[in-house]
């Protein structure tokens, strides 16, 4: 996602977490509720309910954006919440892609699936390789926001494939797959570039 993008999506929040601020609600609290709403999309996607799950994710993903927004607004950012809101995002793809896994293996007129499992396998790996990637260069003091699909971009990804329903979600994992496959090398290549190892 370009950093237009990442900057209106802000801009177009900001008075929600404004408003949060003001109510004194805590930026983890919203934190949680996000996760909340990704185990709910996780289960709207293991019962076969792909748009709800979609819409759960859109809301999921206000909440994570707001989140850091407000905890800026109400001068309540630490490193520690950042650490756990961090963690929490790796937990809410862990959920959304197990509901996924368990409507491809169980409930798919198809079922079992075995590469539709391997490839939510490698999208869930690869989404965690970004985030340790960019953690590890971080603790050599290298910067490593690179790549073709951060977060936002997966999160995306997931979204629009999970408001076209099953056949399209199928695609997604495949596109999920390869892109986070793709951006953990980018990363790697460019701590190497970077630190000169």
């Amino acid at each position: 996602m370009t950093s237009r993008i990442k900057s209106k999506a802000r801009e177009l929040l900001n008075p929600a977490a404004n408003f949060a601020a003001e109510l004194g609600i805590s930026p983890t609290a919203i934190t949680v509720v996000g996760l909340i709403l990704a185990v709910a999309s996780g289960w709207a996607l293991a019962v076969g309910r792909f748009p709800t799950a979609g819409v759960l994710l859109i809301l999921a993903g206000a909440c994570d954006m707001i989140d850091g927004a407000a905890a800026r607004a109400a001068n309540r950012a630490t490193r520690s919440g950042a650490f756990v809101d961090s963690t929490i995002d790796r937990y809410s793809e862990m959920v959304v892609l197990l509901g996924a896994l368990i409507y491809y293996q169980t409930r798919s007129p198809a079922a079992p699936e075995p590469l539709t499992a391997v490839l939510i396998f490698l999208a869930l790996g690869g989404s965690f390789l970004v985030s340790y990637t960019r953690a590890r260069a971080e603790s050599l003091g290298t910067g490593c926001e690179v790549g073709i699909a951060e977060r936002p971009e997966r999160l995306v990804i997931v979204i629009i494939g999970a408001l076209l329903g099953p056949s399209a979600f199928r695609v997604a994992i495949w596109i999920l797959a390869i892109v986070s496959q793709i951006t953990a090398i980018q990363r790697v290549h460019h701590v190497i570039r970077n630190t000169g190892s």
